[in-house]
């Protein structure tokens, strides 16, 4: 990557969907408005390229961009910087995060509106199952389709930092050996159907064959999955589901906005009732 410009390293992390930093340098003055744009590349490894012209604004913006790689939900800004001569810039930080992965475990009846809304909510959504039958593109249409055995999952499926997961196989033994793999990895929220008891045998159960989960691991568990509004069919269930999805993904605790002094976010603002 290091051959490559800064702006040819941007376009090649979307286009890998890895995270990523892009500082530029707005040109205020017209006269340089026709000039190469002053640019520095951050990738979530670490890797910089490019010059901003100033070692000590290099050193701060990297700084800033690590801080922001590492938000669950972070926004690009515009920050003020300061050069030796005294002179300001003004320097845009753009922050590129791939779409969140809806990873669905079963591909059972309630879990097609689950798919379905997450695919339409933007979110890159898998479904993995082993039965070739019911995980089909018919039944999941605009999904990535999974047909993986418990067995073989360490060696198909690969579940990162913005990988959202929920678990609804029906069948304890698959939901068993399927948390024996998703509790070890990075995602962010793991979603278990069915009721706390379930949830309580089926770690109890692992426990007894010698495997433990430390309290950060667990903490990253929700079950019961999904928020509470009284939900009773599957497509109800779904977007109890999917709330509670977006929630842990924006940071907020899904409780009801009565009362609240702001609404619904837009990309870089709230705005007020």
């Amino acid at each position: 990557m290091s051959n490559l410009s800064p702006f040819d390293a941007w376009i090649r992390s979307f286009k890998e969907e890895q995270e990523s930093v892009m500082a530029t340098i707005l040109q205020l003055d017209q006269s340089q408005a026709g000039n190469e744009p002053v640019r520095l590349f951050i990738s979530r490894e670490n890797v910089s390229i490019g010059d901003l012209g100033d070692e000590e604004i290099n050193l701060r913006v990297t700084e800033i961009a690590r801080r922001k790689l590492n938000e669950t939900n972070p926004k690009s800004e515009t920050r003020t910087f300061t050069l030796p001569d005294g002179k300001e810039i003004n320097v845009f930080i753009d922050v590129y995060f791939p779409p969140a992965e809806l990873m669905i475990f079963g591909a059972g009846h309630d879990a097609i509106p689950v798919a379905k809304y997450a695919v339409s909510l933007g979110f890159k959504t898998t479904v993995v199952d082993q039965r070739e039958f019911y995980n089909s593109e018919q039944r999941f249409p605009g999904t990535n389709r999974l047909i993986v055995n418990t067995s073989d999952f360490h060696e198909n499926i690969k579940i990162g930092r913005r990988t959202y997961i929920v678990v609804m196989n029906h069948h304890i033994e698959k939901d068993k050996e399927t948390l024996k793999f998703v509790l070890r990895s990075s995602s962010p929220y793991i979603g278990v159907l069915g009721p706390r008891s379930r949830r309580d045998r089926m770690l109890k159960a692992l426990e007894d064959e010698g495997i433990f989960f430390s309290v950060k691991e667990l903490e990253r568990m929700y079950s019961p999955i999904g928020l509470d509004i009284g939900a009773v069919s599957s497509e109800e269930i779904a977007i109890s589901i999917l709330a509670e999805v977006i929630a842990k993904k924006s940071g907020h605790t899904g409780g009801f906005l009565q009362g609240s002094e702001f609404i619904h976010h837009a990309a870089n603002s709230k705005t007020p009732v």
